[in-house]
């Protein structure tokens, strides 16, 4: 599978669990360190909406990012919607893409996007009580592409992951990206 379907499918996961929270819920605490579900997903909507952006100006396209209102999981809707457009543009994966991260070739930014939504999509299923499974290949790729890529001056506190966690060889795929992402499975 390509990585912009593997996208799509991580969205709409994202979109079914963001689509689950009771109000009563948004204030409920997550795995990630000062946030609460209500923050994780304004962080997961303003994600999307940065890379709308450095998509757009890596094409020249000049389009604009929806206007985002007070419900959470139409707001997600509309901005994923609007993300998965510009990454169905020709050549996009080819493109140099400047994000607060540095620039790179787009075939590297949308795996950066692709874990931080499945991620969080697991941060919430765990803030939430209810049942998420990552895919497996995807997972497995993913774990793959952090122990390249993830460098030790990104862990740690106030940092982007935290260090990582302890959790056997044999355990599931999703439980091993879950530790190596500072998570406790």
């Amino acid at each position: 599978m390509d990585p912009v379907e593997q996208l799509q499918q991580v969205i709409d996961e994202a979109q079914r669990m963001i689509g689950s929270v009771r109000p009563l819920e948004r204030a409920r605490k997550t795995p990630c360190p000062g946030w609460d579900v209500r923050g994780l997903i304004y962080h997961m909507i303003s994600t999307c909406a940065s890379f709308t952006a450095a998509l757009q100006a890596a094409s020249g396209s000049g389009g604009s990012t929806p206007d985002l209102g007070f419900d959470l999981a139409a707001s997600y809707a509309e901005i994923t919607d609007a993300v998965l457009k510009e990454w169905r543009v020709p050549g996009v994966l080819d493109r140099m893409v400047t994000l607060r991260a540095g620039t790179m070739p787009g075939s590297v930014a949308i795996w950066i996007l692709i874990a931080d939504q499945l991620l969080h999509t697991w941060d919430l299923s765990k803030a939430l009580g209810r049942p998420y499974m990552m895919p497996e290949d995807l997972a497995s790729t993913l774990l793959d592409l952090m122990h390249q890529q993830l460098s030790p001056a990104m862990r740690g506190p106030g940092k982007t992951f935290g260090p990582e966690l302890a959790c056997p060889e044999d355990a599931p795929i999703q439980d091993r990206l879950v530790a190596f992402s500072g998570r406790q499975p």
